[in-house]
C-alpha cells in the first residue's frame, strides 16, 4: 500500500525575519518565554567579538555549541555580575574595549528590581548604563524580567526608562502552548517554537 508523504516546512532562524539596529533592543517576556535562549542564538550567529554580561547565571556554553557548532567560542567574552554596582562596572568598562560586535546583558533588570524591592533610588546610574550601551553604535540586547499592572498586562521592568533609550523592543509570550514574539515598534508578531538551535518559525 502507498503511503502518503507529508513534506514538512523547513524551520527557518527567527534572526531571519528580525533587523537588529546598532542600538538597543529590549526583549522582555515572563519566565520561559525564550529570552535568554534569544540571547545565545544572537552570540551564537554573530561572527565578531561578543560580550555576554550574565547577571542571573544563565550562560550555558553547550547550548551555544548546539546552536552553531562552528563557533569560535574565543569571540565570546563573558562577564558574570554578582551585584548592581559590578554590572554597572562591566558596562562602563566596554568603552575600553577595541572591536566589539555584539553586547548582550542578560538580564538588565535583574538587580535593578532588587533595588527598587529594597526602596532604593536607582534611576541616574540606570540612566547612565542605557547612555553609555547607546554610544557604542552597535547592536546590544538587553532582556527585562516583567510584572503584571494592575489591568493584568504584562509589562517589562523598567520599562519606562527602556521604552526611553531602546530603539526597538520585543515582546516574548507564550499562551498554551503556543508562542509568538512582538516588535512592539511595527506590531508585526511572529510565531515560533524553540528548538536546540533557538527560537525558530
Amino acid at each position: 500500500m502507498k503511503k502518503d508523504i507529508k513534506a514538512t516546512k523547513p524551520l527557518i532562524n527567527m534572526l531571519n525575519y528580525i533587523t537588529l539596529p546598532n542600538d538597543i533592543t529590549t526583549v522582555y517576556g515572563s519566565p520561559s518565554t525564550g529570552k535568554t535562549t534569544f540571547c545565545f542564538q544572537c552570540a551564537a550567529n554573530d561572527c565578531g567579538k561578543v560580550i555576554f554580561i550574565d547577571t542571573e547565571n544563565s550562560f550555558n556554553i553547550e547550548r551555544l555549541q548546539k546552536m552553531n557548532p562552528l563557533l569560535n567560542l574565543s569571540n565570546i567574552i563573558l562577564i558574570r555580575a554578582t551585584r548592581y554596582s559590578e554590572q554597572f562596572k562591566a558596562v562602563k568598562s566596554l568603552s575600553q574595549m577595541k572591536n566589539l560586535s555584539f553586547v548582550i546583558i542578560d538580564s538588565f533588570t535583574h538587580y535593578y528590581r532588587r533595588k527598587i524591592q529594597e526602596g532604593i533610588t536607582i534611576n541616574p546610574p540606570t540612566i547612565r548604563m542605557l547612555q553609555m550601551l547607546k554610544e557604542l553604535k552597535i547592536p546590544i540586547i538587553l532582556t527585562s524580567q516583567v510584572y503584571s499592572d494592575l489591568n493584568g498586562n504584562t509589562k517589562a521592568i523598567g520599562g519606562s526608562l527602556l521604552n526611553r533609550y531602546s530603539e526597538q523592543t520585543i515582546k516574548l509570550e507564550e499562551n498554551e502552548g503556543k508562542r509568538k514574539a512582538t516588535l512592539e515598534k511595527t506590531k508585526t508578531e511572529i510565531s515560533f517554537i524553540i528548538t536546540d538551535k533557538g527560537l525558530v518559525v
